[in-house]
């Protein structure tokens, strides 16, 4: 027992860290179906801070309504786990993975394979913040 209590946050990072990219696995599952189904990448409303609240909402509640996914979809264990919800002192956020805004053509997602389609608010495992890109390979965004 006196071995597993110091290994405890440690085995619990790592299996956060599947969860994670799996998460980001599913969107760009999701987002890929969207596009192969010959609907655009979806554009946020102008006027909309990028960053913002306002728009992490407008994600949540667009990609339920399309592609049923979720706020835990949305969503990395640890950031939600040591995010610290409710308080000042840390950032507050809705969803932990930042979508690229690309324009609205099916295409253009797929154009440029280096570029991430999604990529971590915040790395917490260890690597960097992980993306994941056209080809759906999950990497940290320093990653060549």
């Amino acid at each position: 027992m006196a071995l597993l209590i110091p290994n405890i946050s440690a085995i619990q990072l790592k299996g956060e860290g599947v969860v994670c990219n799996a998460r980001l696995r599913n969107l760009w599952t999701s987002f890929s179906l969207h596009l192969n189904d010959g609907n655009g990448w979806p554009q946020i409303p102008p006027g909309t801070e990028i960053g913002s609240i306002a728009e992490q909402q407008w994600w949540l509640t667009t990609t339920s309504n399309s592609m049923g996914l979720t706020m835990r979809d949305w969503n990395c264990p640890t950031l939600a786990r040591t995010s610290g919800r409710g308080t000042n002192s840390q950032q507050f956020y809705l969803i932990s993975y930042l979508p690229t805004l690309f324009d609205a053509k099916p295409t253009t997602p797929s154009k440029w394979p280096r570029m991430p389609w999604f990529t971590e608010a915040v790395g917490l495992h260890g690597q960097g913040n992980l993306s994941v890109r056209a080809d759906g390979s999950v990497c940290p965004v320093q990653d060549p």
